[in-house]
C-alpha cells in the first residue's frame, strides 16, 4: 500500500524532527545560573527590610473619658418612724435651703410626751440639788444621793428620746439641693426606714466618668480638666477623685471632674466627655498594618536601633483619620520597618533599606538600590 504525502504532511515532519533537535541540543549545553539582583537574603547574610526615618509631631495630648454629669451629693431621706404623712411643704423639682421642711408626718402622743419629760427632768433636778445640799451638811447618805442622780439620769434619757420621735416626725432638707424624688402622698401611712424623699445638690456638680487602666498613672487630683456637654458646651473644672482601686470587672478607675455651678441647676445622667490635657508629647501617623503586639500584649512596632538589630516600640494610639492612625509614645525620632517586619525577628541584624521623601530608597551599608519589585512582603 502506498501513502501519498501532501506538502502540509511533509512540514509538519520537519518541523516535529526540528523540535526534538533543539530539545536534545538544550540537555547538552552549558546550565546558566539563575541571578537575583536584588535578593531577600545578601550575600553577607542579613536580611533586607524596608526602614522608614520618622520624625514625631509635636502634639497636645489628651486623656478623653465618656461620662455623664452627676450630683456632688445626694441623700435619700427615710422615714425613722411609723406614721401618716400630714403635710408636704415642698414639690419635686423645687430648690430647698438647708434645714426647709420638706415632709410633716403625724407626732401622734410624742409633743405632749416631750412637755412631760421636761416636767419630769425639772423635778428631778429639784430632787438631786436638793439630795446634794443635804449630804453637804451630813443630812442624807451616799444611797440617797445616787438615788437621785439616777432618776435625774433617767429623765434626761426620757426628754432625749421624746425629742428624737417629734424631730422625727419633720423631714427637713440637710443642705441645700433640689428635691428630685418623692414617694409618697399626703395620707400615706410610712413605716420606719421607708424612703420618703431624694436631694440632689448640684452646686458644684461632676462629671463622671471610668479611667483606662493605661491612663491611670497619667491623671491626679487637681489636675485642670474640661467637659464637653451632650448640648455642646464646655465646661472647665479640676480632677477631684481618682480611684485607688480599679473595678474588679472593667479593670477601669472611677474619675470626678468636679465644676463649679453657683446657679445650683443641672440635670443628672447627662452624657458627657471628659477631656484631661497632658503633656505636650510627638506623634506620628503610621499605617494601622504596622501595628503588633508583642509577647505580653502591648501594642507596639517593630524598628531597629542604631546596629541595625529589630527591636519593639512600644506606642499608645492617639486618634485615627481616613488615611491611618496617629499614635505616641516613640520619642522625637524612630526608625520603623515598613516593609518585611514579618520576615524577622527580635534581636535579629537585618539590612536597612531607609525610604526618601522623593519615593527613592537606599541601602546601609553601600549602594545598593531597591524599586517596588524588589522580593520584600509586608508582615
Amino acid at each position: 500500500m502506498t501513502i501519498q504525502l501532501n506538502q502540509g504532511h511533509i512540514a509538519a515532519v520537519v518541523l516535529f524532527l526540528a523540535m526534538v533537535l533543539w530539545v536534545v541540543s538544550g540537555s547538552f549545553g552549558p546550565q546558566q545560573e539563575f541571578s537575583n539582583s536584588r535578593p531577600l537574603v545578601m550575600d553577607n547574610g542579613l536580611k533586607r527590610v524596608q526602614v522608614e526615618r520618622m520624625q514625631g509631631k509635636p502634639t497636645q495630648r489628651e486623656v478623653m473619658v465618656s461620662g455623664h454629669t452627676a450630683p456632688v451629693r445626694r441623700v435619700e431621706l427615710r422615714s425613722e418612724i411609723r406614721a401618716k404623712v400630714l403635710a408636704i411643704h415642698k414639690a419635686k423639682g423645687e430648690k430647698v435651703k438647708r434645714g426647709d421642711l420638706i415632709i410633716e408626718l403625724d407626732p401622734r402622743d410624742w409633743p405632749a410626751r416631750l412637755k412631760q419629760a421636761k416636767a419630769n427632768l425639772k423635778q428631778r433636778q429639784i430632787e438631786a440639788d436638793s439630795a446634794r445640799k443635804l449630804a453637804d451638811r451630813g443630812l442624807a447618805n451616799a444611797s440617797q444621793l445616787a438615788q437621785t442622780q439616777t432618776a435625774l439620769a433617767n429623765a434626761e434619757a426620757e426628754l432625749i428620746q421624746a425629742q428624737i420621735q417629734v424631730n422625727a416626725s419633720k423631714i427637713r432638707a440637710p443642705f441645700d439641693g433640689i428635691v428630685d424624688q418623692r414617694q409618697v402622698e399626703i395620707g400615706d401611712f410610712v413605716k420606719d426606714g421607708q424612703s420618703l424623699v431624694k436631694v440632689l445638690d448640684f452646686s458644684p456638680y461632676l462629671v463622671v466618668g471610668n479611667l483606662p487602666e493605661q491612663e491611670a498613672a497619667n491623671v491626679h487630683i487637681g489636675d485642670p480638666a474640661y467637659a464637653i456637654l451632650v448640648d455642646g458646651s464646655r465646661v472647665e473644672g479640676h480632677i477631684r477623685f481618682v480611684a485607688a482601686e480599679a473595678d474588679a470587672q472593667t479593670r477601669t478607675f472611677a474619675v470626678e471632674l468636679e465644676i463649679d455651678n453657683p446657679s445650683g441647676v443641672m440635670t443628672s445622667g447627662l452624657t458627657a466627655k471628659i477631656h484631661i490635657p497632658q503633656p505636650q508629647t510627638h506623634a506620628y501617623h503610621v499605617s494601622p498594618a504596622l501595628l503588633i503586639l508583642n509577647d505580653q500584649g502591648r501594642l507596639g512596632l517593630k524598628g531597629i536601633n542604631q546596629e541595625h538589630q529589630v527591636v519593639f516600640r512600644p506606642i499608645s494610639l492617639l486618634k485615627a483619620d481616613n488615611n491611618g492612625i496617629w499614635v505616641y509614645g516613640l520619642g522625637e525620632e524612630a526608625q520603623i520597618i515598613t516593609v518585611g517586619q514579618g520576615f524577622v525577628d527580635y534581636g535579629e541584624q537585618v539590612e536597612p533599606v531607609y525610604s526618601l521623601p522623593s519615593g527613592q530608597e537606599t541601602a546601609e551599608p553601600g549602594d545598593s538600590r531597591v524599586d517596588d519589585n524588589t522580593a520584600l512582603t509586608a508582615g
